[in-house]
C-alpha cells in the first residue's frame, strides 16, 4: 500500500491497525459464514439484514453488487435453507420484504456473542472521554469507507456500463 507523503507514524500505525482488524474480520467472517452453512455472499447478506432489519431485495442486490438474478436466486437459498424469511411489503403490495428467520439470529447471536462481549469489555475499560473520542473516530472511517465503497462500485459501473444509484450506507 503506498505510504502518504504528509503521513506521521500515527497515522500509519492507526491504518495498518484498522487493516488488521479488518483482516481480521474478514476471517473471523469467513469462520462464522461456515459454521452456519453460509457463502461468503449468503454471509454478507446476512449482515446486511442483521445491520437494517428487513431489506427489499432490490435494496440487498444493490448492497451486495449482485444483479437482480443473482439476488433472486441467493434470496431463494437462503429461504430454503431457513436463513430467511420474506414479509409483504407494508406500503407496496407488489414487493416484498426479506428479514432474517428467528432460527438463524439466534445461531448468530451465539457465534458472534464471543467476539461482542470482548468489544464491549474493550469499551468498558475507556473512560467516558475516551469512549468519545473513539465513537467520533470509527463514525468518521465508517463514512469514509461507505463513500470510498459507494465511489468504487460506481467507478466498476461506469467501466461497464451498469447503471448504479446511491444505496443506504453499508452498514447503517
Amino acid at each position: 500500500m503506498p505510504e502518504h507523503a504528509d503521513a506521521t507514524e500515527h497515522d500509519k500505525t492507526i491504518r495498518q491497525l484498522l487493516n488488521r482488524r479488518e483482516l481480521a474480520s474478514a476471517r473471523h467472517r469467513a469462520a462464522i459464514s461456515r459454521q452456519l452453512g453460509l457463502s461468503e455472499t449468503g454471509m454478507l447478506a446476512v449482515a446486511h439484514l442483521a445491520q437494517h432489519g428487513q431489506l427489499s431485495p432490490s435494496t440487498l442486490a444493490e448492497l451486495l453488487g449482485v444483479s437482480s438474478g443473482g439476488i433472486t436466486a441467493l434470496v431463494q437459498r437462503l429461504e430454503a435453507g431457513g436463513h430467511l424469511v420474506r414479509r409483504p411489503h407494508p406500503t407496496d403490495g407488489r414487493s416484498v420484504l426479506v428479514e432474517l428467520s428467528p432460527t438463524l439470529l439466534q445461531r448468530a447471536e451465539r457465534a458472534f456473542r464471543p467476539l461482542v462481549s470482548d468489544l464491549d469489555e474493550a469499551s468498558r475499560e475507556l473512560d467516558e472521554d475516551e469512549r468519545v473520542v473513539v465513537r467520533r473516530f470509527l463514525d468518521r472511517v465508517a463514512s469514509l469507507s461507505e463513500a470510498h465503497a459507494q465511489r468504487a462500485r460506481e467507478a466498476v459501473a461506469v467501466r461497464t456500463g451498469a447503471a448504479t444509484a446511491p444505496s443506504p450506507g453499508l452498514w447503517g
